[in-house]
Formats: C-alpha cells, structure tokens, sequence
C-alpha cells in the first residue's frame, strides 16, 4: 500500500498540476510522508517480533494483542458516553460486520455504475485551479 502511493500515476498528474500552497496538494503530501512513516515502523517492529507471525500467543508476542483490547476499551466508553448504551463484543462485531457489508455494497456499486462511465477519473482537475 505505500508503495502505491508513491507511484500511484492519477496522484502524481495532480500534484504536478498545483503549486504546494493549494491546501488539497499539502495534505495529499502530509498523507503520503504520515503513511511512510508508519509503515516503516510497524516493519521495524514486526521484523524486532518475527517469531510472533508462527506464535502470536507466546509471552514475548503480547504486546501485540493489547492495541485491539485498548481499541475496545476505548470504543466501548465512547458509546457508553454518546448512546447510554452497554456495548459488549458480539456488539461490536455487529457493527464491523455491518460497516463492511456497507462498504461492499458501495464498492460494488461503484465498479458496476461509475467505473464503467467515468473510469478512474477524480474529477478533481475539472474543479478549478488555487
């Protein structure tokens, strides 16, 4: 994925196009260097634990498990503060389940209705120029 986006044609044609302070260039460029940086520490990380790709239950490999339990934690006192509501795991995985049936439906409306009539095109050229 980050390699695409450097190489990625459409994003390279409107960057040549606009000069830096255009805000939609700066943050494309802000986005491009944030991904880059965070893959290539979660690869240094993951070459640091390579044995955790064979035995992610081993002592050493728990430090992996702890982000998806704070993301929980963290999204579970989100909806109990906005909703009232008491938000367990079966819950959540409705609510994942739920979010990527969405995006599938969107995906493929996309590649059965707009693709086929505007190819890959952003339209972002035809908005105007800074």
């Amino acid at each position: 994925m980050t390699v695409s986006l450097w190489f990625w044609d459409d994003i390279n044609d409107e960057l040549k196009e606009y000069n830096f302070s255009y805000s939609f260039i700066t943050t494309t460029k802000v986005w491009r260097w944030s991904i880059l940086f965070i893959s290539l520490n979660f690869l240094i990380q993951s070459l640091q634990n390579f044995s955790c790709f064979s035995f992610i239950n081993s002592a050493e490999c728990e430090i992996w498990l702890k982000p998806s339990s704070n993301l929980y934690i963290i999204i579970k006192s989100l909806f109990n503060f906005f909703f009232g509501a008491n938000f367990t795991q079966p819950v959540a995985k409705y609510l994942g389940l739920f979010s990527l049936l969405i995006y599938i439906l969107g995906l493929i409306q996309w590649l059965i209705i707009k693709f086929p009539k505007n190819g890959r095109n952003s339209r972002f050229s035809e908005n105007g120029r800074n």
